[in-house]
């Protein structure tokens, strides 16, 4: 039941047809997870809890340092050296106190995830890191949960849907192998652009808010080259032979 404070806040939101009163009282029941508060997970965050999402779990072992301010946008100066999960927690609750939150300040691994997940209702992945990113792919087939998964490096994003419940969804592993080790250049080899990453953030939320209002959402892999400024969908077909989706029973 919608109080006349939340007709205030979300009024806008609540004029679209897709959305309405019923959309808004289906967001605040929803238990949304976000692995990596950094410049993915900043603007997820922000939209997502502006949106009205009921709860958050926040994932993220990092502490705040200097160099991520020009694009992670829920720090100050003053959070340099703080826990992200814990600083990004503090933002919510001044944004919105009816929000519950919890926060985990380990790093999400294979043994933790199956725990970080449960009573999720969508995970968001906004990780920097190929094994971790495989990791969660993992635990969202298994455990029957969507996955929005985004990634930004340079002038360069992607996003990706997986929805383990759908026959035809293909996941991150049939996209990337899990078997193969190698890992792809870091933020602090090769780069970024703030908004490039911001821009792949704000789409994970907007792709997040579909699916928890039970709209459509676009399938395969969406890929943004910021340098250019052009945006390429590629069909991801649902691999046979994937040793993460295939065949996977969800519990």
């Amino acid at each position: 039941m919608l109080l006349d404070q939340d007709f205030l806040r979300y009024g806008r939101q609540l004029l679209l047809p897709q959305w309405g009163e019923s959309g808004q009282n289906l967001l605040a029941q929803k238990r949304v997870v976000i692995i990596g508060l950094g410049g993915l997970g900043c603007p997820v965050l922000q939209y997502l809890a502006g949106a009205g999402i009921g709860g958050f779990r926040l994932v993220d072992a990092d502490a705040v340092s200097l160099s991520n301010l020009p694009r992670q946008t829920l720090y100050t100066p003053a959070d340099v050296g703080r826990s992200k999960a814990e600083a990004a927690a503090e933002w919510v609750g001044r944004h919105n106190p009816a929000i519950k939150v919890e926060v985990e300040t380990r790093m999400a691994t294979a043994s933790t995830l199956p725990r970080l997940l449960t009573g999720a209702d969508l995970v968001l992945d906004c990780t920097d890191n190929l094994t971790t990113r495989h990791a969660i792919n993992a635990a969202c087939v298994k455990a029957g949960k969507p996955l929005v998964s985004g990634a930004a490096i340079g002038w360069q994003g992607q996003l990706l849907v997986v929805q383990p419940q759908s026959a035809d969804s293909a996941c991150f592993a049939c996209l990337s192998d899990p078997d193969e080790h190698t890992q792809s250049a870091s933020c602090a080899e090769a780069g970024i652009v703030g908004p490039v990453v911001g821009t792949v953030g704000t789409l994970q939320a907007l792709l997040a808010i579909q699916l928890l209002l039970g709209l459509d959402s676009p399938a395969g892999l969406h890929r943004f080259d910021g340098l250019h400024f052009q945006w390429q969908r590629f069909a991801l077909a649902k691999s046979p032979e994937c040793p993460v989706c295939a065949n996977a029973l969800c519990e």
